[in-house]
């Protein structure tokens, strides 16, 4: 980062903390570099080692949403995909939306209900699209004048999002958040049955109590889509870190 850059990052980013003229990679960046470092000192994925009950539910529970939703949405998240221009730069995107509109997709499907209310927060107190991605990553006050933080992960969710829109090519993302409905539960549970998946064994044996379910009637909805345009800036913000951080690649 030149002088110049340092002093236009001030700008664009008042709050942040960077004062030195460096390559600028945060904590997130430098475990992202050391973890696909070590996958291909492996020659596999790291992911197979996920085995909690949250991270299960989630793979499960993912491809029934996309049966769930409404338009023309193709499931992906088995599939990484690999940027046209730059072969190190890679991503798993959970799906696509095919619209006049290149859309890709983050599904999240949260194992606790507090999880969930807080990924949501943002579209039951007013906010829209980009306006809602922004309130997860940036805090704020809700409807009754509470000031809601921001979301933890929020800011890793949206930075994913852009950069499976960098490799396929996509104009536009939806940010996911699904739990079902109570009245789900019994399909749900008896495709764990079906599957004879180990992984699914706490679903399909466990009590309807013991799993994240919404009342019918209640407040939420199960489906929750956050979907917004990508600033181009952000693209192209993406595109340039990558390229910096690829010679940190073995």
């Amino acid at each position: 980062m030149t002088e110049d850059e340092l002093k236009q990052h001030r700008i664009d980013f008042p709050k942040s903390k960077k004062t030195k003229i460096e390559d600028g990679f945060g904590k997130a960046a430098i475990t992202y570099l050391n973890q696909c470092n070590m996958e291909r000192r492996l020659g596999r994925s790291l992911d197979g080692e996920l085995d909690a009950k949250p991270t299960n539910w989630g793979k499960f529970v993912e491809p029934l949403l996309f049966q769930l939703l409404e338009g023309d949405y193709t499931y992906n998240s088995s599939d990484t995909l690999t940027h046209p221009e730059h072969e190190y730069w890679k991503g798993t995107p959970d799906g696509f939306k095919i619209t006049e509109n290149n859309t890709v997709v983050d599904a999240k499907c949260p194992f606790t209900l507090e999880s969930f209310c807080k990924l949501v927060s943002p579209l039951y107190n007013g906010f829209e699209g980009m306006d809602a991605m922004n309130a997860l990553r940036n805090g704020f006050t809700d409807k009754t004048g509470l000031f809601q933080p921001a979301h933890s992960d929020a800011d890793k969710y949206y930075w994913q999002l852009v950069s499976n829109a960098c490799i396929d090519d996509c104009t536009h993302a939806e940010l996911i958040v699904y739990v079902p409905y109570e009245s789900e539960l019994a399909v749900i549970q008896a495709s764990a049955v079906e599957s004879g998946n180990p992984s699914a064994y706490f679903i399909a044996s466990g009590s309807q109590k013991s799993l994240p379910y919404l009342k019918d009637d209640g407040f939420y909805k199960n489906i929750n889509i956050i979907s917004f345009e990508i600033p181009q800036s952000d693209k192209d913000f993406l595109t340039e870190t990558a390229k910096k951080a690829s010679k940190y690649l073995i």
